[in-house]
C-alpha cells in the first residue's frame, strides 16, 4: 500500500473514532433516560449520568443555592441598598396614584384581588372581628387596667368640690333655661292646658262644675307658665337646684365606675350592658358597608405629599423589619428543600434542551476536537509504524 494512502486511511479512521467517542460521551450525559436490561441484568452506564444522578444533583444544587448563592448576608447587602427601596416606593406610589385616578374605594381595591363571594365573607369577618376587638378592649380596660375599681373623681380630669360646685351652677342654669324654653313654647303651653283640664276633671261636686265654667284653661296655662318661669329664674329655686346637684355630684365622685354603670343600667354585672352599649354606638353592621364604599382616590390625589412621606416611612420600616428577621425568613423558606423539589420535578428532556441551547456550540467543538485529536493520533501512529516497519 502506498504511504500516502496508508496515512490517510489511518488518520480518517482515528478522527472518526475520536469524534464518535466524544459525541457518544456527550449523549451519555442525558441518554438513555431509563435503565436498560438484557436477560434481567442492567446494561452498564444506563441510565445516563444526569438522569441517574438527578436526585443527587438536586440535593447538591439546593445546598449550593442556600450556602453560596441566596444567603442572608447577600440578601441583606442587597436590601440595604437605596436603589431597591426607591424602586419599591416608586412602584407602590405609582400603583396607588393610577388606581386613585380611576376612582379607588376599599371595596374596589379588594375586588381586584378577590371575587364577590370572598369579599362578602371578608366583610362579614371584619364586622365580627371589629365587634370582638371592641369587646376585648373594653374587657382589658375593665379588668386589667382596673377601670371598674376607679372612682369617678379619678376618671374625670379636674374633679374637685369646687369644680363640682361650678358644674352644678352651669347645670342649674342650663336646666332653668331649658325649662323656660319648654314652658313658653306652644307644646309647653299645650301640656299645661292639658294638666289644668285634667285637674278640673278630677275635681268633683259643685266646685268642679263652677271651676269648669269660670276658669279659662288657656289663660290659666299662660299665667301658670309665667309663674313657673318667674320661680325658675328666681334666686331661691336656682340656689336649691344648684345645691342639690352639687351634693349629688360630690356623692357621685366617690362612686366606682362599676357602681356608676350598675346604677345607670340597673344590672348587678354592668360589663355585658357596657359591651352592648358600645356595640350599639359603633353600629359596625351599618358603618363598615358605608366605609368600604368611601372614595379614597380623591383623598389620595389631594393629599399626595402627606401620604407619600408616610409611605416612604412604611417602606423603610418594612425593610428594617425584614433586615432584622432575615435569617428567620431565609430559614423558613427552606431553600435546599425547595430547590431540590423543583429540580426533581423538572423534566430531563427540558434540561437537555436548555443545556444544548446554551452550550450546543461548545459540544460541537468538543466533537470536532475529538476528531482532530484522533486524526493526530492516527498520523503519529502511521508515521511510527512506517519507521519501525
Amino acid at each position: 500500500m502506498q504511504l500516502w494512502l496508508f496515512i490517510t486511511v489511518n488518520v480518517c479512521v482515528a478522527a472518526f473514532v475520536g469524534a464518535l467517542t466524544n459525541h457518544f460521551a456527550i449523549k451519555m450525559l442525558f441518554h438513555p433516560r431509563r435503565a436498560l436490561f438484557v436477560f434481567g441484568r442492567r446494561v452498564p452506564f444506563t441510565p445516563g449520568l444526569i438522569p441517574k444522578r438527578k436526585d443527587e444533583i438536586a440535593a447538591a444544587l439546593g445546598d449550593v443555592v442556600a450556602k453560596y448563592l441566596v444567603t442572608a448576608d447577600g440578601l441583606r447587602e442587597w436590601l440595604r441598598g437605596s436603589a431597591i427601596r426607591e424602586t419599591v416606593f416608586a412602584k407602590i406610589r405609582g400603583w396607588l396614584l393610577k388606581r386613585a385616578e380611576e376612582g379607588l374605594t376599599p371595596e374596589g381595591l379588594v375586588l381586584q384581588f378577590a371575587d364577590h363571594a370572598t369579599w362578602e365573607a371578608l366583610r362579614t369577618k371584619w364586622t365580627a372581628r371589629g365587634a370582638e376587638f371592641a369587646e376585648r378592649w373594653i374587657e382589658r380596660l375593665w379588668e386589667e387596667s382596673g377601670w371598674k375599681s376607679k372612682t369617678i373623681a379619678e376618671l374625670v380630669p379636674g374633679w374637685s368640690e369646687e369644680a363640682a360646685a361650678r358644674w352644678a351652677s352651669d347645670i342649674s342654669d342650663w336646666l332653668a333655661a331649658s325649662l323656660r324654653e319648654e314652658l313658653l313654647a306652644p307644646h309647653g303651653q299645650r301640656m299645661l292646658r292639658d294638666m289644668i283640664d285634667g285637674m278640673l276633671d278630677r275635681t268633683g261636686g259643685w266646685v268642679g262644675v263652677l271651676a269648669g265654667i269660670f276658669v279659662d284653661s288657656e289663660k290659666a296655662a299662660a299665667k301658670l307658665g309665667d309663674l313657673l318661669v318667674e320661680q325658675l329664674e328666681g334666686g331661691a329655686v336656682r340656689k336649691i337646684a344648684q345645691s342639690f346637684i352639687a351634693k349629688k355630684l360630690t356623692d357621685a365622685g366617690s362612686w366606682t365606675l362599676e357602681e356608676a354603670i350598675a346604677r345607670l343600667s340597673g344590672e348587678d354585672d354592668p360589663l355585658p350592658w357596657l359591651k352592648n352599649q358600645a356595640l350599639s354606638l359603633l353600629r359596625l353592621e351599618e358603618r363598615i358597608p358605608n366605609l368600604v364604599k368611601t372614595d379614597i382616590g380623591g383623598l389620595l390625589i389631594r393629599h399626595e405629599s402627606a401620604w407619600s412621606g408616610m409611605l416612604q416611612t412604611v417602606v423603610d420600616a418594612g425593610f428594617e423589619l425584614l433586615d432584622r428577621r432575615l435569617e428567620a425568613v431565609v430559614a423558613a423558606l427552606e431553600l435546599p428543600r425547595l430547590v431540590r423539589k423543583q429540580v426533581e420535578q423538572f423534566p430531563v428532556e427540558q434540561v437537555e434542551r436548555i443545556i444544548l441551547s446554551l452550550s450546543g456550540r461548545e459540544f460541537r467543538a468538543i466533537t470536532w476536537l475529538g476528531a482532530l485529536l484522533g486524526g493526530l493520533i492516527g498520523l503519529i501512529q502511521s508515521v511510527f509504524l512506517r519507521l519501525i516497519g
